[in-house]
């Protein structure tokens, strides 16, 4: 079955559900479990409109680092985890690790947006299916 788990993180309660989700399908399978996290990119605009730059960007490092340090802490003692922390463009950065990494199950949370407003501003979620070629364990919001 499954061998090799990816997990993609965010501090939404879906991708809280989803790492809960693949801690217990690698116990089940005894498969590898990696986590991911993304640091956003400053926008470039941030820079030429006089915003603090340097300050965002490593306030995004801090949060993304205390998500994934969060994350690994809730894995089982027994259980083998790698922590990955990827920055730039989530969908981006997560299907360069399925091939890179050679996981064979990708499992993350969706924020439910919902058509509309993925397709204003973009869904990790649409992105990774569309450009993906593992199985993909999507976790939804409750209701």
């Amino acid at each position: 079955m499954f061998r090799n788990i990816l997990v993609a993180i965010d501090s939404s309660p879906t991708a809280q559900r989803a790492l809960s989700e693949a801690i217990d399908l690698s116990r089940a399978l005894n498969a590898s479990l990696t986590i991911m996290c993304v640091a956003p990119e400053v926008p470039a605009y941030a820079y030429r409109a006089g915003v603090d730059a340097k300050k965002l960007e490593d306030e995004a490092q801090a949060q993304t680092e205390e998500l994934l340090r969060e994350a690994a802490e809730a894995v089982p003692q027994d259980l083998q985890v790698t922590t990955l922390l990827k920055h730039g463009h989530a969908g981006e950065r997560i299907v360069e690790q399925v091939t890179e990494g050679d996981h064979d199950l990708l499992v993350m949370g969706s924020r439910g947006l919902g058509r509309v407003t993925a397709n204003l501003i973009g869904s990790t979620g649409a992105y990774v299916h569309y450009h993906s070629r593992v199985a993909l364990l999507v976790i939804h919001p409750d209701g």
